[in-house]
């Protein structure tokens, strides 16, 4: 699936230039904050494209680069700090002319500056949703010298990471990308690294890195007034699964949800995405669609699920009678990999057991032949 946005560009308060892109077109808004890095607004990858199918089938999508990054970048980036990045969101909103109050979906960082505005504008927040959040950063959280001394040598590695692509530039940002992603395989690491690596000069990688570990907006938590969603796996290789319950404490009146296992952010395969997405349509009263019907970029429904050309292939082997191990040596993926395909078979199929989703997608034309016995 391709998305294609409305970009357009508005001014922040002291003058810095952001892009933002408006997707779907439901009566209700949400703002989708991801803070530095993401993807680009014209062509969503598969680090979002997911976020947009649970969306804007029932609302209109608003995200927008960062000051800095991606098409907000250029010679008036000007001072960062959480003072900025609420006048940015406030700029956003009053360009997309937003009436009435609006849901905020904040992921990992982009947490920071969607705290504070709930905070400054309560009347104009419906909703909070937050998934691996955290109210302190890394230098905030009394942790001794030793987690300051990593945070330090992150700091200095995302300078390295990002802007001029230098000998160790692309190992570093795997690494990186693998601790956000801890379920992505190679492919999908490439492709993810592949729409961050220009996204960010490393003067700006290094500011916002510094601007996350050292913020605390605890205060500005506990005097959000609407109804809050806090989302975050207990074994977080990112965020600590203590700090994410920290910021449920202190919002008033929060539901935390715990996920199994080591997640940061989730792909649309993730053993945990049918969960995530299931408790953020039950939070904000989204219907569920039916499991044949998939957005298309125009917004129209399609009778055919999406299913990429490698779960196709995993699907038609499972067809076959070859059991993961087997598909995992064939295909040279681990066996997770091979669970996490057929996992997202199964459920954009709508079936229950492989050999229902087999016989659908036979039905349906989405594998090759029929299966060999």
């Amino acid at each position: 699936m391709q998305w294609v946005p409305e970009i357009g560009f508005c001014g922040s308060r002291d003058g810095t230039r952001l892009a933002m892109g408006s997707y779907g077109a439901g009566a209700r808004t949400v703002l989708l904050a991801t803070l530095h890095i993401s993807d680009h607004l014209g062509a969503p990858s598969i680090g979002s494209c997911h976020w947009l199918e649970l969306l804007a089938p029932n609302a209109r999508i608003i995200r927008y680069d960062a000051r800095g990054c991606g098409l907000s970048a250029g010679e008036g980036v000007g001072p960062l700090n959480l003072q900025t990045c609420v006048e940015d969101i406030e700029a956003v909103v009053d360009a997309a002319g937003v009436a009435g109050p609006l849901v905020l979906v904040s992921l990992s960082h982009g947490i920071l500056p969607v705290i504070a505005f709930a905070a400054l504008h309560p009347d104009r927040v419906e909703r909070i949703v937050v998934l691996a959040g955290y109210a302190r950063g890394r230098l905030r959280r009394n942790g001794g010298p030793e987690l300051d001394r990593e945070s330090q040598a992150i700091i200095e590695t995302m300078q390295v990471a990002y802007g001029a692509d230098l000998t160790y530039s692309a190992p570093f940002r795997r690494v990186l990308l693998s601790r956000l992603l801890p379920r992505a395989n190679e492919e999908q690491i490439t492709e993810l690294d592949r729409a961050s690596i220009k996204r960010m000069t490393s003067s700006v990688a290094g500011q916002y890195t510094r601007f996350t570990f050292n913020s605390d907006v605890s205060d500005l938590a506990r005097r959000i007034a609407c109804p809050a969603l806090v989302i975050h796996a207990n074994d977080d290789p990112v965020v600590p699964f203590s700090e994410g319950s920290h910021l449920a404490a202190l919002i008033p009146g929060a539901r935390l949800l715990p996920l199994e296992g080591c997640l940061h952010l989730p792909l649309e395969g993730d053993p945990e995405w049918p969960r995530i997405s299931g408790a953020i349509r039950s939070f904000l009263e989204i219907p569920s669609p039916p499991a044949s019907a998939r957005l298309t970029v125009d917004g129209a429904r399609s009778s055919a699920p999406r299913l990429t050309p490698r779960q196709r292939e995993v699907l038609q082997l499972v067809g076959r009678g070859h059991t993961d191990k087997e598909i995992a040596r064939a295909m040279g993926l681990s066996h997770r990999t091979v669970e996490m395909h057929v996992r997202h078979c199964l459920e954009a199929l709508g079936c229950r057991s492989r050999a229902e989703g087999v016989r659908v997608a036979l039905q349906r034309g989405l594998l090759d032949g029929p299966a060999d016995s």
